[in-house]
């Protein structure tokens, strides 16, 4: 007599699922990197932003940057004055915009003095 059962064969998975994966954990990587250098480096963040809003306005002509001090504080416990510095970059695109952005430092002792 023939044994007539039926055999129940797993699929085979094809290796698609763990390339979602791989994609998802690398974007993931990504942008966690992305605001470390937000966070630690603002400066050079955005230097890049400046570079890839160029692409949409037609390109960078020109940037200028300069730096001054804002501000001179006296704080508690402080040996001296501490100066606030401000650095403004303005980026201009070829299609006649501007971008300007402003950092500012932490306060820093100075040897300047501060009115009153």
């Amino acid at each position: 007599m023939r044994d007539h059962s039926i055999v129940i064969k797993p699929r085979r998975r094809s290796g698609a699922g763990a390339l979602i994966v791989l994609i998802v954990l690398f974007c993931l990587v990504a942008a966690l990197l992305g605001m470390g250098v937000g966070f630690f480096a603002p400066a050079r963040l955005a230097l890049v932003q400046e570079r890839m809003i160029g692409a949409i306005h037609g390109g960078v002509a020109g940037s200028d940057e300069h730096s001054f001090v804002d501000a001179c504080v006296q704080f508690e416990g402080a040996e001296g004055p501490q100066a606030v510095t401000r650095t403004v970059r303005t980026t201009l695109f070829h299609d006649g915009t501007s971008l300007s952005v402003t950092f500012s430092s932490p306060p820093t002792p100075t040897n300047s003095q501060c009115g009153g």
